[in-house]
C-alpha cells in the first residue's frame, strides 16, 4: 500500500510538471541538459544481426564548450576499435551564430581528411543522431505531451514528435521530469508500425546527474540488434579549442 501511494505521489507530480510545460518546452530543457559541460567518454559497441558474424566497435567521444570565440560546441571521435578503423576519427565544429555545423572524418587505411557536413549518419551504423535533440527538430516536428507515468520508480512524462513531411515518422520519448534525459525511445514508421526501440539502463551518477552506462536497441526492420557499453566517464577534462582542429 505504501508503495502504491509513492507511485501515485510521483505521477501526480509527472502531471503538474506537464501541465506547466509544454511539449517544446520539455525538449529545449533535454536539449541544454549537459550545455557548458565538458565531458568524454567511451562507447563498447556489439552489433548482433541475424546470419552475420557479431561485429565489435570502441569509440572514445569528447565535447566542449568553448566559453569564447565563434563555437558554440566541439566533438571529436576517435576509434579505438576495430584495428583496421583506428585511422578513422570523426569532428563536428556547432557555431554561435546558428550557421550550419561543419563535420570532418579521416577515410579508413589512407587517413585523407574529408569534409563531411552534408553526408548524412550511415543508418547501418549505431550514432546518437536519433535521440539528439536540436532547435531543427523541435521546431519541424509537431510534438504533444501523451502520457505521465511513474517508470522504475521515476516520474516520467512521454512525448510523441511527428515529424513535418511526407514520410511522417513518428517517435515517443520516455523523459525522466526531474533531470531532463530520454530513459526511452520508439520510432513508427507513417503506417504506424514500430521500427525501431531504445532502451537506457545500469545509470550511475557523477556530480549530482544522471548518466545511463548501457544502451539496447532493437532495429525491427533490419533486425538488428546493438547493445553498447558507456565507459571511463570523465566530467573534468582539460580542453582547448586546438584539441578539437581537424587534422
Amino acid at each position: 500500500m505504501r508503495n502504491y501511494i509513492l507511485v501515485s505521489i510521483i505521477a501526480f507530480s509527472a502531471m503538474l510538471i506537464a501541465e506547466e510545460l509544454t511539449a517544446n518546452e520539455i525538449l529545449i530543457r533535454v536539449m541544454n541538459r549537459k550545455n557548458g559541460l565538458n565531458h568524454s567518454f567511451e562507447l563498447d559497441i556489439l552489433k548482433s544481426q541475424k546470419g552475420k558474424p557479431n561485429k565489435n566497435k570502441r569509440l572514445k567521444i569528447s565535447a566542449y564548450w568553448p566559453a569564447e570565440g565563434v563555437h558554440s560546441r566541439m566533438s571529436f571521435v576517435e576509434t579505438l576499435a576495430p584495428d583496421n578503423l583506428k585511422d578513422v576519427r570523426f569532428w563536428e565544429h556547432r557555431f554561435k551564430d546558428g550557421s550550419k555545423a561543419k563535420r570532418w572524418m579521416t577515410m579508413p587505411l589512407t587517413g585523407k581528411l574529408k569534409d563531411v557536413s552534408d553526408k548524412k549518419p550511415n543508418k547501418n551504423e549505431f550514432n546518437f543522431s536519433e535521440l539528439e535533440i536540436t532547435p531543427e527538430n523541435i521546431n519541424n516536428h509537431d510534438n504533444k505531451i501523451i502520457e505521465q507515468k511513474a517508470l522504475n520508480g521515476k516520474a516520467v512524462i512521454i512525448l510523441e514528435s511527428v515529424q513535418r513531411s511526407k514520410k511522417k515518422i513518428r517517435k515517443k520519448l520516455w523523459i525522466d521530469k526531474d533531470e531532463s534525459f530520454i530513459l526511452k525511445a520508439e520510432f513508427y514508421t507513417k503506417s504506424g508500425r514500430k521500427s525501431k526501440t531504445i532502451d537506457m539502463g545500469d545509470f550511475s551518477v557523477k556530480k549530482e546527474m544522471t548518466f545511463p552506462q548501457s544502451i539496447h536497441v532493437e532495429d525491427l526492420r533490419k533486425k538488428i540488434i546493438y547493445d553498447v557499453k558507456i565507459e571511463n566517464i570523465n566530467l573534468s577534462p582539460a580542453y582547448n579549442v586546438d584539441d578539437f582542429m581537424p587534422k
